[in-house]
Protein backbone atom coordinates (compact mmCIF):
# COMPACT_ATOMS: atom_id res chain seq x y z
CA UNK A 1 0.00 0.00 0.00
CA UNK A 2 2.93 2.49 0.69
CA UNK A 3 4.50 1.57 -2.59
CA UNK A 4 1.05 2.29 -4.67
CA UNK A 5 0.71 5.91 -2.77
CA UNK A 6 4.14 6.67 -3.34
CA UNK A 7 3.65 6.18 -7.47
CA UNK A 8 0.85 8.10 -6.93
CA UNK A 9 2.28 10.91 -5.47
CA UNK A 10 5.38 10.75 -7.77
CA UNK A 11 2.70 10.49 -11.06
CA UNK A 12 1.13 13.88 -9.25
CA UNK A 13 3.95 15.94 -9.23
CA UNK A 14 5.24 14.95 -12.40
CA UNK A 15 2.72 16.06 -14.05
CA UNK A 16 1.96 19.90 -15.80
CA UNK A 17 -1.54 19.33 -17.03
CA UNK A 18 -4.70 20.97 -14.76
CA UNK A 19 -6.50 18.09 -15.45
CA UNK A 20 -3.68 15.66 -14.66
CA UNK A 21 -3.22 17.35 -11.80
CA UNK A 22 -6.93 17.12 -10.64
CA UNK A 23 -7.08 13.75 -11.68
CA UNK A 24 -4.14 12.82 -9.55
CA UNK A 25 -5.03 14.39 -6.32
CA UNK A 26 -8.43 12.32 -6.57
CA UNK A 27 -6.51 9.34 -7.25
CA UNK A 28 -4.15 9.76 -4.41
CA UNK A 29 -7.13 11.03 -1.85
CA UNK A 30 -8.74 7.77 -2.54
CA UNK A 31 -5.43 5.71 -2.04
CA UNK A 32 -4.99 7.45 1.31
CA UNK A 33 -8.53 6.62 1.90
CA UNK A 34 -7.85 3.03 0.77
CA UNK A 35 -4.53 2.88 3.05
CA UNK A 36 -6.25 4.45 6.16
CA UNK A 37 -9.28 1.90 6.03
CA UNK A 38 -6.81 -1.13 5.84
CA UNK A 39 -4.69 0.51 8.51
CA UNK A 40 -7.43 1.21 11.03
CA UNK A 41 -8.75 -2.53 10.20
CA UNK A 42 -5.20 -3.96 11.23
CA UNK A 43 -5.24 -1.22 14.51
CA UNK A 44 -8.13 -3.39 15.48
CA UNK A 45 -7.18 -6.32 14.69
CA UNK A 46 -3.99 -6.13 16.64
CA UNK A 47 -5.88 -4.86 19.79
CA UNK A 48 -8.34 -7.73 19.86
CA UNK A 49 -5.32 -10.33 19.82
CA UNK A 50 -4.08 -8.74 23.21
CA UNK A 51 -5.55 -9.69 26.65
CA UNK A 52 -6.69 -5.90 28.37
CA UNK A 53 -4.96 -4.97 31.79
CA UNK A 54 -8.15 -3.99 32.96
CA UNK A 55 -9.53 -7.77 32.81
CA UNK A 56 -6.79 -8.82 34.54
CA UNK A 57 -6.54 -6.35 37.37
CA UNK A 58 -10.75 -6.98 37.89
CA UNK A 59 -9.44 -10.29 38.22
CA UNK A 60 -6.91 -9.93 40.94
CA UNK A 61 -9.00 -7.57 42.89
CA UNK A 62 -12.04 -10.20 42.82
CA UNK A 63 -10.08 -12.89 44.44
CA UNK A 64 -8.50 -11.27 46.71
CA UNK A 65 -11.87 -9.44 47.75
CA UNK A 66 -13.33 -12.94 48.02
CA UNK A 67 -10.16 -13.98 50.04
CA UNK A 68 -10.96 -11.40 52.96
CA UNK A 69 -14.75 -11.11 52.87
CA UNK A 70 -14.96 -13.68 55.87
CA UNK A 71 -12.44 -11.81 58.23
CA UNK A 72 -15.00 -9.95 60.19
CA UNK A 73 -13.26 -6.52 59.28
CA UNK A 74 -14.15 -3.82 56.61
CA UNK A 75 -11.63 -4.19 53.98
CA UNK A 76 -11.45 -2.45 50.27
CA UNK A 77 -8.70 -3.93 47.72
CA UNK A 78 -7.55 -2.00 44.62
CA UNK A 79 -5.03 -2.85 41.86
CA UNK A 80 -2.72 -0.29 41.05
CA UNK A 81 -2.08 1.14 37.29
CA UNK A 82 -0.66 -1.47 34.97
CA UNK A 83 1.89 -0.46 32.59
CA UNK A 84 -0.39 -0.31 29.10
CA UNK A 85 2.89 -1.88 27.45
CA UNK A 86 2.07 -5.46 28.61
CA UNK A 87 1.08 -7.23 25.97
CA UNK A 88 -0.28 -10.86 26.75
CA UNK A 89 -2.38 -13.17 24.74
CA UNK A 90 -5.85 -12.84 24.51
CA UNK A 91 -7.30 -15.62 27.09
CA UNK A 92 -9.97 -18.24 25.45
CA UNK A 93 -11.02 -18.80 28.91
CA UNK A 94 -11.68 -17.34 32.16
CA UNK A 95 -8.88 -15.52 34.04
CA UNK A 96 -7.89 -17.24 36.99
CA UNK A 97 -6.23 -15.59 40.70
CA UNK A 98 -4.35 -17.00 42.73
CA UNK A 99 -1.82 -16.40 45.42
CA UNK A 100 1.79 -18.28 45.46
CA UNK A 101 2.08 -20.66 48.56
CA UNK A 102 3.13 -18.83 52.01
CA UNK A 103 2.00 -15.12 50.58
CA UNK A 104 0.19 -13.46 53.28
CA UNK A 105 -2.46 -10.68 52.71
CA UNK A 106 -0.86 -6.98 53.81
CA UNK A 107 -1.38 -3.72 52.87
CA UNK A 108 0.43 -4.80 49.35
CA UNK A 109 -0.43 -8.08 48.24
CA UNK A 110 0.89 -9.80 45.20
CA UNK A 111 -1.67 -11.43 43.55
CA UNK A 112 -1.25 -13.85 40.49
CA UNK A 113 -3.60 -13.99 37.59
CA UNK A 114 -3.16 -16.58 34.60
CA UNK A 115 -4.42 -17.87 31.75
CA UNK A 116 -4.90 -21.78 31.08
CA UNK A 117 -5.96 -21.50 27.45
CA UNK A 118 -3.98 -22.52 24.46
CA UNK A 119 -1.34 -20.17 24.76
CA UNK A 120 -1.05 -20.16 28.51
CA UNK A 121 0.54 -17.28 30.29
CA UNK A 122 1.16 -16.05 34.10
CA UNK A 123 1.32 -12.39 35.48
CA UNK A 124 1.95 -11.08 39.02
CA UNK A 125 -0.15 -8.22 40.18
CA UNK A 126 0.57 -5.91 43.37
CA UNK A 127 -2.97 -5.48 45.39
CA UNK A 128 -3.16 -2.36 47.85
CA UNK A 129 -5.68 -3.66 50.89
CA UNK A 130 -7.22 -1.23 52.99
CA UNK A 131 -8.89 -2.56 56.12
CA UNK A 132 -10.77 -0.28 58.41
CA UNK A 133 -10.94 -0.43 62.33
CA UNK A 134 -12.33 0.73 65.29
CA UNK A 135 -9.37 2.10 67.11
CA UNK A 136 -8.86 4.73 69.77
CA UNK A 137 -6.75 7.88 69.31
CA UNK A 138 -5.51 10.16 71.38
CA UNK A 139 -8.15 13.57 72.09
CA UNK A 140 -5.32 15.80 72.79
CA UNK A 141 -1.31 15.49 72.73
CA UNK A 142 -0.03 13.37 75.74
CA UNK A 143 3.00 13.41 77.41
CA UNK A 144 5.49 10.90 78.48
CA UNK A 145 4.21 9.05 81.90
CA UNK A 146 1.25 10.24 81.22
CA UNK A 147 -1.66 7.80 82.88
CA UNK A 148 -4.45 7.31 80.49
CA UNK A 149 -8.31 8.07 81.57
CA UNK A 150 -10.96 7.59 79.63
CA UNK A 151 -11.00 11.48 78.64
CA UNK A 152 -7.79 11.68 77.16
CA UNK A 153 -9.13 9.01 74.66
CA UNK A 154 -11.47 9.06 71.15
CA UNK A 155 -13.09 6.43 69.13
CA UNK A 156 -12.31 6.78 65.23
CA UNK A 157 -12.51 5.17 62.30
CA UNK A 158 -9.47 4.28 60.44
CA UNK A 159 -7.19 2.27 58.44
CA UNK A 160 -5.02 -0.29 60.32
CA UNK A 161 -3.40 -2.03 57.14
CA UNK A 162 0.06 -0.51 57.69
CA UNK A 163 -0.13 -0.81 61.89
CA UNK A 164 2.66 -3.46 62.37
CA UNK A 165 2.49 -3.02 66.23
CA UNK A 166 -1.38 -3.48 66.20
CA UNK A 167 -4.09 -1.48 67.47
CA UNK A 168 -6.48 -1.39 70.34
CA UNK A 169 -10.35 -1.40 70.44
CA UNK A 170 -10.80 -1.97 73.81
CA UNK A 171 -11.25 0.91 76.08
CA UNK A 172 -10.69 -1.29 79.11
CA UNK A 173 -6.73 -2.31 77.24
CA UNK A 174 -6.01 1.71 77.38
CA UNK A 175 -7.48 3.09 80.74
CA UNK A 176 -4.98 2.99 83.70
CA UNK A 177 -1.64 2.18 81.53
CA UNK A 178 1.15 4.75 81.28
CA UNK A 179 2.09 5.94 77.87
CA UNK A 180 6.25 5.47 77.16
CA UNK A 181 6.25 8.51 74.86
CA UNK A 182 4.85 11.51 73.73
CA UNK A 183 1.51 11.13 71.72
CA UNK A 184 0.17 13.90 69.34
CA UNK A 185 -3.31 14.72 69.21
CA UNK A 186 -5.01 12.30 66.82
CA UNK A 187 -2.37 9.45 66.81
CA UNK A 188 -3.29 6.25 66.70
CA UNK A 189 -2.54 4.43 70.29
CA UNK A 190 -0.89 1.00 70.21
CA UNK A 191 0.03 -1.36 72.52
CA UNK A 192 3.61 -0.78 72.05
CA UNK A 193 3.26 2.62 73.02
CA UNK A 194 2.09 1.47 76.53
CA UNK A 195 3.23 0.07 79.86
CA UNK A 196 1.20 -1.27 82.82
CA UNK A 197 0.91 1.14 85.86
CA UNK A 198 1.90 -0.80 88.92
CA UNK A 199 -1.42 -0.78 91.23
CA UNK A 200 -0.12 -3.23 93.92
CA UNK A 201 2.90 -3.47 95.77
CA UNK A 202 4.86 -5.79 97.30
CA UNK A 203 3.95 -6.30 100.68
CA UNK A 204 0.75 -4.83 100.19
CA UNK A 205 -2.21 -6.34 102.02
CA UNK A 206 -5.15 -7.28 99.38
CA UNK A 207 -8.24 -8.74 99.18
CA UNK A 208 -8.11 -12.15 97.54
CA UNK A 209 -10.96 -13.80 95.69
CA UNK A 210 -11.16 -17.77 95.10
CA UNK A 211 -14.55 -18.58 93.13
CA UNK A 212 -15.31 -22.55 94.04
CA UNK A 213 -18.21 -24.64 93.14
CA UNK A 214 -19.84 -20.80 92.21
CA UNK A 215 -19.26 -20.03 95.68
CA UNK A 216 -17.11 -16.86 95.80
CA UNK A 217 -14.84 -16.45 99.00
CA UNK A 218 -12.70 -13.68 100.05
CA UNK A 219 -9.70 -13.15 102.68
CA UNK A 220 -6.94 -11.35 103.61
CA UNK A 221 -3.88 -12.24 101.60
CA UNK A 222 -0.18 -10.03 101.38
CA UNK A 223 1.38 -9.33 97.08
CA UNK A 224 5.02 -10.88 97.66
CA UNK A 225 5.92 -8.70 94.07
CA UNK A 226 4.52 -5.94 92.39
CA UNK A 227 1.73 -6.15 89.89
CA UNK A 228 -0.33 -3.92 87.07
CA UNK A 229 -4.05 -4.62 86.58
CA UNK A 230 -4.47 -8.02 84.52
CA UNK A 231 -1.35 -9.23 85.34
CA UNK A 232 0.00 -12.44 87.33
CA UNK A 233 1.11 -12.21 90.56
CA UNK A 234 2.63 -14.42 93.52
CA UNK A 235 0.55 -14.03 96.61
CA UNK A 236 0.01 -15.49 100.31
CA UNK A 237 -3.09 -16.37 102.76
CA UNK A 238 -2.18 -14.56 105.51
CA UNK A 239 -4.24 -17.52 107.37
CA UNK A 240 -2.63 -20.56 105.95
CA UNK A 241 0.86 -19.10 104.68
CA UNK A 242 0.27 -20.76 101.28
CA UNK A 243 1.48 -19.10 98.25
CA UNK A 244 -0.16 -19.18 94.84
CA UNK A 245 -0.63 -16.86 91.66
CA UNK A 246 -3.62 -14.42 91.41
CA UNK A 247 -4.41 -11.80 88.87
CA UNK A 248 -4.55 -8.38 89.66
CA UNK A 249 -8.40 -6.94 89.66
CA UNK A 250 -7.74 -3.54 91.13
CA UNK A 251 -5.47 -2.29 93.60
CA UNK A 252 -6.90 -4.06 96.34
CA UNK A 253 -8.10 -7.64 94.99
CA UNK A 254 -6.67 -10.48 93.51
CA UNK A 255 -8.44 -13.32 91.94
CA UNK A 256 -6.74 -16.55 92.68
CA UNK A 257 -6.09 -18.50 90.35
CA UNK A 258 -7.14 -22.18 92.09
CA UNK A 259 -4.76 -24.84 92.53
CA UNK A 260 -5.87 -28.76 91.74
CA UNK A 261 -6.59 -29.41 95.29
CA UNK A 262 -8.44 -27.42 98.02
CA UNK A 263 -5.28 -27.63 100.15
CA UNK A 264 -5.69 -23.51 99.64
CA UNK A 265 -9.49 -23.44 101.64
CA UNK A 266 -8.66 -26.24 104.58
CA UNK A 267 -4.36 -25.82 104.79
CA UNK A 268 -3.14 -26.01 108.74
CA UNK A 269 -3.02 -22.51 110.07
CA UNK A 270 -0.05 -20.99 111.24
CA UNK A 271 0.80 -21.00 115.01
CA UNK A 272 3.29 -21.83 117.39
CA UNK A 273 3.95 -25.53 118.51
CA UNK A 274 2.63 -26.26 121.77
CA UNK A 275 5.53 -26.76 124.31
CA UNK A 276 6.81 -30.39 125.18
CA UNK A 277 5.40 -32.64 127.55
CA UNK A 278 8.02 -33.04 130.38
CA UNK A 279 5.55 -35.35 132.46
CA UNK A 280 6.95 -33.05 135.10
CA UNK A 281 4.02 -31.88 137.82
CA UNK A 282 4.76 -28.90 140.03
CA UNK A 283 3.22 -30.83 142.68
CA UNK A 284 7.30 -32.91 142.41
CA UNK A 285 8.96 -30.55 143.28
Amino acid sequence: MQQIVRKLTIFVMGRRSSVARRAGRALLATGLGVALALGAGSAVAVAQQWQPTADIAATAEKFLRERTAGSGQRTSVKVGALDARLLLPLCEMDLEGFMRRGTKISKRTIVGVRCTSSRPWTVYVPVNVFVSARVYTARRTLPRNHLLTAADLKVDERDVSGLSSGYLSDEKQLVGHRLKQQVIAGRIITPAMLEADLVVKRGQSVTLLATRRGITISMSGKALINGAIGQRIRVENSSSGRVVEGIVRSPETVEILLPASSSFFHATPKVSPSPADTQVSNNDR
